[in-house]
């Protein structure tokens, strides 16, 4: 017995030397090594499995040997043998579930450093890190469920109580939740990017600031955050201005004075339109002469932009344009005006 015991000390202290040398190795030698590589992949799983291998090490070591020296007819019915078995198990098995999970982390930050940002798309950059916190929840259920199977505990009814709570839980948070399922549905759909300027229903409009798993954060253009539900947003009318391109039509509508030439007027707006730098030529800028106001002869100017952030500084330069050309050509802008007639009241006889 003596004998035994003495054993199993030297080993306890061979593994944990072993652990130390090998610790030592992988972060002196193998890192170093990985980093010469023309891939970037090894080095990433190598730093981060480095400390949870270490533990692996160290507690499934002792596991084995306490397992054997434990397995002597003197000490295998000892209840206080038997603890010590269950928690160097129950630590063997969260260890190893700590090694798997670093992996899987170690590929999914080496996925977002080097392939992610060649995407078209930002969704895996931000699908990564939601499926990453996931997997660790479900790494870590499955190896509870492990040791609580070990110690012979009814899984069945934890399994069945868990249903229960969660079935509870979603009923209390179907808000939260409904707003969680539809950060997920903006994330794949991609009605709207983070940076695309868009108009919520009440008529706000924002550049896309950041889209989260619950809201969506929109800056307004008096830099003030909007926070909006991501459910509200899978069921509203959202206007894109952004998307496919950023090219924006320009509508407006002016009026003349009763008596104006209609040709020169159209001439002279075609005449500025043309001339702006930052008006497309294709599709080509248009005038039509629309109505006959109550106090001026109306027209619809159509022209369009490349960049839809432009659009005030350039619908300015155009305004003050035509506002001069037609000071110029004396063409002028009417405002609403009525001609009353006062009729006298009959002379009494």
């Amino acid at each position: 017995m003596l004998k035994s015991t003495i054993g199993t000390l030297i080993s306890l202290l061979l593994i944990a030397a072993g652990s130390r040398l090998i610790y030592y190795l992988w972060e002196k030698i193998f890192i170093k090594i990985s980093h010469k590589t023309p891939f970037k992949l090894d080095t990433r799983i190598l730093e981060e499995t480095r400390r949870p291998a270490f533990y692996f090490l160290i507690i499934f070591g002792f596991y084995l040997v306490l397992q054997r020296y434990f397995s002597l007819p003197a000490l295998s019915q000892s209840h206080l043998a038997k603890f010590i078995l269950g928690i160097f198990y129950s630590l063997t098995v969260l260890v190893i579930t700590y090694l798997s999970f670093s992996f899987f982390q170690a590929l999914a930050k080496w996925y977002l450093e080097e392939v992610a940002h060649r995407t078209k798309t930002t969704l895996d950059e931000e699908f990564i890190p939601l499926l990453t916190r996931l997997l660790r929840i479900v790494l870590f259920f499955i190896a509870i469920t492990i040791i609580l199977s070990h110690f012979k505990v009814n899984i069945t009814g934890f399994i069945a109580t868990a249903g229960v709570a969660s079935l509870a839980v979603a009923f209390a948070a179907q808000e939260t939740l409904a707003n969680f399922i539809s950060g997920f549905t903006i994330m794949v759909d991609r009605p709207f990017r983070v940076g695309d300027r868009i108009q919520l229903p009440s008529g706000e409009i924002g550049d896309v600031y950041e889209i989260g798993l619950r809201t969506t954060k929109i800056l307004s253009f008096d830099h003030n955050l909007i926070i909006v539900p991501n459910s509200e947003m899978t069921k509203s009318k959202i206007l894109n201005y952004s998307y496919p391109t950023a090219r924006f039509k320009i509508r407006m509508n002016l009026g003349v004075a009763y008596g104006s030439d209609m040709e020169k007027v159209k001439k002279i707006i075609y005449d500025i339109l043309q001339k702006h730098k930052d008006v497309l030529d294709n599709p080509p800028p248009q005038v039509f002469f629309t109505n006959f106001g109550d106090s001026s002869l109306d027209l619809l100017i159509i022209y369009w932009i490349e960049d839809y952030r432009e659009r005030l500084r350039i619908m300015d330069e155009i305004n003050m344009s035509i506002d001069r050309r037609f000071a110029e050509e004396g063409i002028t802008i009417p405002f609403p005006q009525r001609d009353i007639h006062i009729i006298p009241p009959p002379e009494e006889e």
